[in-house]
């Protein structure tokens, strides 16, 4: 039987040959504007704009990862305009959303991504918390959201040197199925475990988990048992930022395990084609079937489920590619390669589960 990582790694190794990217698509010099995400013009170069994040989330809270995307772009061989994601946040800033709706704990820590355009202007951009809220069903005008925003705000400006955003972003609205999830047969903590162990099978680098749990407990609240983790792989996500360098502040891709108050966990991540839409991302079909086939099999693996996910092989939102990039296979042996995936994580789960 051959290993998971065979066929994921063939689904994801082909994504950067399937799409444009050399050409950085956003034509716009100006201040994108995207759906929730607040930019502010930065006076210093990606570097020193990710440093002084890293600084200013280290005097309040703590970095979690930091991503330097043009680095991980040049290590397969692609090209990217300097572009570089810090993730990192504080419980007394996050905590109060977690108790509102776990389901934000997908969104958090908070990501601030700072880019250079082809004018050469850099930017550094963070999620508005009405956006975060908007997602997982919570009052955009709660005090907690007050609170994120304020925070999140004040260490923009002193990161970037600007007194104020040079936008606000798109309106906001609730993508549906924004998390793609399944309820898991197992805990939090060993749900967490098989994502890992899923991520290294496909060849992934193992990435943190965030414990939001831990995280509350620390400030003396309570929350119930609530994670998240993170997958990246240069050549799958290094399209997306080529056809649009945003998409940098949502990869890498967030997966997460939380428990209700009736005992369930549950299982999910971000859906790549409600993403790809918040970005305008066009042009690259085959890339983002392939994603979105990769991710709904690390959460099927998670969940320990030995059926198909739920619109697991979909490109899902329309609007988001671009039929005329045929790419070098057809979609044939893109759906032999998806259901490949899946009867391997299923084989792969159940050999676990008689051992």
């Amino acid at each position: 039987m051959m290993r998971m990582s065979a066929y994921i790694g063939a689904l994801l190794g082909v994504a950067l040959v399937l799409s444009p990217v050399a050409a950085n698509a956003q034509s716009d010099p100006g201040p994108p504007e995207v759906a929730g995400l607040v930019v502010y013009a930065s006076d210093y170069d990606v570097p020193e704009t990710a440093k002084r994040v890293q600084d200013a989330l280290n005097d309040a809270g703590m970095v979690t990862l930091t991503l330097d995307h043009q680095a991980n772009a040049e290590s397969v061989g692609a090209t990217l305009r300097p572009t570089t994601v810090v993730i990192g946040g504080a419980p007394p800033v996050g905590t109060p959303l977690l108790l509102q709706a776990q389901e934000v704990g997908i969104d958090l820590p908070q990501k601030f991504l700072s880019w250079e355009d082809e004018a050469g202007q850099v930017w550094l951009a963070h999620n508005s918390g009405e956006y975060l809220a908007v997602q997982s069903g919570i009052d955009p005008e709660s005090p907690a959201v007050t609170g994120l925003d304020q925070a999140v705000g004040g260490l923009a400006t002193q990161a970037s040197g600007a007194s104020e955003p040079a936008t606000l972003g798109a309106a906001v609205t609730a993508y549906p199925q924004y998390r793609l999830e399944q309820t898991s047969k197992t805990s939090v903590p060993e749900s967490i475990r098989r994502y890992q162990d899923a991520f290294a099978d496909a060849g992934l680098k193992e990435l943190p988990v965030v414990d939001h749990q831990a995280g509350a407990e620390s400030i003396g609240q309570t929350l119930r048992p609530t994670q998240v983790t993170f997958a990246g792989n240069p050549k799958a996500g290094t399209p997306f930022m080529a056809a649009q360098q945003t998409m940098g502040i949502d990869l890498p891709t967030r997966f997460y395990a939380r428990e209700s108050s009736d005992g369930t966990v549950t299982v999910g991540h971000v859906n790549i084609a409600v993403l790809a839409q918040r970005h305008s991302v066009t042009g690259i079909e085959e890339p983002l079937s392939m994603v979105t086939t990769a991710t709904a099999a690390f959460t099927t693996a998670a969940a320990g489920e030995m059926t198909m996910p739920e619109g697991g092989v979909a490109t899902g939102a329309g609007g988001t590619a671009d039929s005329s990039n045929t790419g070098v296979i057809g979609l044939g042996l893109l759906a032999v390669l998806s259901a490949s995936v899946l009867v391997v994580v299923f084989w792969r789960m159940r050999a676990r589960t008689s051992a």
